[in-house]
């Protein structure tokens, strides 16, 4: 644990560590069974950035677009996503969330947050105002970050 006044690549290190951590806790045990990380993380997107080319959401997800294909062709056979035509261009497909898709991520979010609050209830009252105060923070931390060249800004 960093103690008194840490530098900068200290906290970075620890924060990512503690992130990391959280997020894989989180992803074991809200994620619904049959539903992959993969399929989670690209109805997310989809729920924050709205419909996206098959192209865009590999590029955004990290993947090749084959990858994205299989993914989405997946997830199109389970009702999860559906194609649809572009706005600005006819000839374009675009991806979006179907409604059982959205109803997965309405589940998982409440499930996250049911898990989120059971945890804070365990901790000392100090530490939960803590968590509270660092949220602005963390915010900001996350704002930077959609605006670094390296990552990919979301929708405005």
């Amino acid at each position: 644990m960093i103690e008194g006044v840490a530098g900068s690549a200290a906290v970075a290190e620890e924060l990512g560590d503690v992130l990391t951590g959280l997020n894989l806790l989180l992803r074991q045990a809200i994620l619904p069974p049959g539903v992959s990380l993969a399929q989670a993380a690209t109805m997310a997107t989809l729920n924050e950035r709205g419909p996206q080319r098959v192209t865009d959401l590999a590029r955004i997800q990290r993947v090749t677009q084959p990858t994205m294909t299989a993914l989405v062709n997946a997830m199109q056979r389970q009702g999860w996503v559906a194609r649809t035509v572009g706005d600005g261009d006819r000839r374009t497909v675009v991806v979006g969330l179907a409604p059982a898709g959205k109803d997965i991520l309405a589940a998982t979010f409440a499930a996250r947050a049911r898990l989120l609050e059971r945890f804070l209830a365990g901790l000392p009252v100090a530490d939960h105002e803590a968590l509270a105060a660092a949220l602005p923070a963390l915010h900001k931390l996350i704002a930077q970050a959609a605006n670094a060249s390296e990552v990919v800004p979301a929708r405005q």
